[in-house]
């Protein structure tokens, strides 16, 4: 990582050099802005708040692509930008020799391949050199099978040959990557890979709260289940609980939107659970990760087993750098049920308790008043 220290000044000198309409020619709506791994929500903000998101775009462009470096940028960070080239063209090869041995379905993802290696890696010295090969090995499972051949006189025999198959799961190949590579991977890391991956290849930012992520499936966050335990508190249940309920409910069938909830019947996962408390004059944070937060930070967690009308169910989705790496929020509506505004389905949704294998956090506000 470069030094934390000349951050400012870098993200700055590329801001301005990515300013030249020459490096803007030809390129683009394409991408997030970033400078490293660190720098990311930096340049996303300051894109946000000054206006200069397309020159941003156009600095992650840099590296993932071939075009014409300013003079006008750092050598230092003109040279990270090169290594990380130089990186991506070894991961080619490697990914080339890998998906020669793939049989039953498409090869690697190379852009998730490359997101995850810039956010693990950019800002490092010499990127280029770290074990490619390896790296790559944390993408795949090896399975030894077994063909069948003809040699020259007509005669059949077995042979056995080694086959790679992708690992679909974003959880087990991070695991990989800690144990295989030594490197520790944070929320923010998998968060910045995440972004990365939808700008590159959808040219949209990476959705941050919803229930519609199947490639985390059997998502492992960070805490073991000793230390959830260790959070759990039997907590006496709230007589405002059953009130939560009946506001959620109100809301059913209402659309689902991250950019105009709040705007008419709008609402998403995170704001029906606010709005529905506000109600009640209880006031939660305005996003899933912060009220679990809140409900850690204020004694209010409980264990599953003890839920109760009212109470706030939290699942974890995907990483995105968030608290516990928390994407959706629902409120407990008793029997097996939740209340909860849906991604996936669009709008304000009453359904079983979905995805017992992502909640991650259980919470009761609700006695706070």
């Amino acid at each position: 990582m470069a030094d934390p220290a000349s951050m400012g000044v870098i993200a700055k000198a590329a801001i301005s050099a990515l300013s030249d309409e020459r490096l803007r020619k030809g390129i683009g709506w394409t991408i997030a802005a970033i400078l490293s791994p660190f720098i990311l929500i930096i340049v996303i903000l300051c894109g946000l708040l000054s206006g200069t998101a397309s020159h941003n775009n156009n600095a992650l462009y840099l590296s993932f692509n071939e075009s014409i470096i300013s003079g006008n940028i750092p050598e230092e960070y003109k040279g990270h930008i090169e290594d990380m080239r130089r990186s991506f063209l070894i991961l080619d090869g490697k990914m080339e020799g890998v998906n020669s041995q793939i049989e039953d379905v498409d090869s690697l993802d190379s852009i998730r391949v490359k997101a995850i290696f810039y956010s693990l890696y950019f800002g490092e010295n010499h990127p280029s050199r770290v074990n490619q090969g390896k790296y790559i090995d944390c993408f795949v499972i090896y399975e030894d099978r077994t063909r069948t051949l003809t040699d020259s006189e007509g005669n059949e025999y077995e042979e056995i040959y080694m086959t790679a198959i992708p690992i679909t799961n974003l959880s087990e190949i991070y695991r990989n990557i800690e144990s295989e590579m030594g490197k520790i991977v944070t929320y923010e890391d998998m968060a910045n890979a995440n972004e990365i991956y939808y700008r590159i290849k959808y040219g949209t930012p990476a959705p941050s709260e919803g229930d519609s992520f199947a490639e985390w499936e059997d998502w492992i966050q960070s805490l073991t289940p000793e230390e959830l335990e260790n959070l759990y508190n039997d907590l006496p249940e709230g007589e405002k609980g059953s009130e939560i309920v009946r506001l959620a409910m109100s809301r059913l069938g209402d659309p689902y939107s991250q950019e105009r909830r709040g705007q008419g019947r709008y609402t998403d996962c995170s704001y029906l659970t606010m709005w529905s408390y506000r109600k009640i004059g209880i006031i939660i944070p305005g996003t899933a990760a912060e009220q679990a937060r809140f409900c850690v930070n204020n004694n209010l967690t409980i264990s599953k087993n003890d839920l109760v009308p009212g109470d706030l169910v939290f699942w974890s989705h995907q990483p995105n750098g968030r608290f516990m790496n928390i994407t959706h929020v629902g409120v407990y509506a008793g029997g097996g049920k939740v209340i909860d505004a849906s991604y996936s389905k669009g709008k304000v949704v009453y359904r079983n308790l979905f995805d017992s294998n992502k909640q991650v956090l259980y919470g009761r506000p609700h006695i706070l008043k």
